[in-house]
């Protein structure tokens, strides 16, 4: 690693600004592994050619829209530029993971829509997800999960409230 990581704070040490100070750093992180070749390799190892992160960000975000999205909508949840997003959308259209279809109340805008392919890439990629959470988390307890899990959910609804505030 070519910095250290700031000591992880102990509850007798702790004060709120170092333990806040640490939840950064863990986020970003995170964050940073994720993105990382490594992270990447070991996702798609085996499971399609070249495919990049973005595309099943796309897929995954399609696949959980309450209806088929659009492009802006899908801009919106990955918070990234209509003209990004309409770029990402081309790439999986012509790799045979999405499709476009019109728009029933404006002609202009197109819906997005999981293909077969798109649905199976998903499915193995998801498979793998947990394979690779499963090996960083072999020694958590399903009740440390779920811990985890309510913490995160708990941390997302205040990122949600924040950004709803401003």
């Amino acid at each position: 690693m070519w910095y250290t990581h700031p000591m992880t704070p102990t509850p007798a040490t702790t004060d709120r600004h170092t333990a806040l100070d640490a939840l950064d750093d863990a986020l970003v992180e995170l964050r940073r592994v994720q993105l990382g070749p490594e992270y990447r390799r070991r996702l798609l190892d085996g499971l399609a050619a070249d495919v990049p992160l973005a595309v099943l960000r796309l897929l995954r975000v399609v696949q959980r829209a309450e209806e088929p999205p659009t492009i802006g909508a899908v801009a919106e949840v990955l918070v990234i530029d209509p003209s990004t997003a309409s770029r990402v959308v081309d790439r999986a259209v012509d790799s045979g993971y999405l499709e476009r279809r019109p728009c029933d109340d404006d002609r202009r805008r197109a819906r997005l829509q999981l293909t077969s392919r798109g649905e199976e890439l998903l499915r193995s990629v998801t498979q793998r997800r947990r394979e690779l959470l499963a090996e960083v988390a072999s020694d958590w307890t399903a009740d440390e999960l779920a811990e985890m899990v309510g913490r995160l959910e708990r941390l997302q609804a205040g990122f949600d409230a924040l950004e709803g505030s401003a």
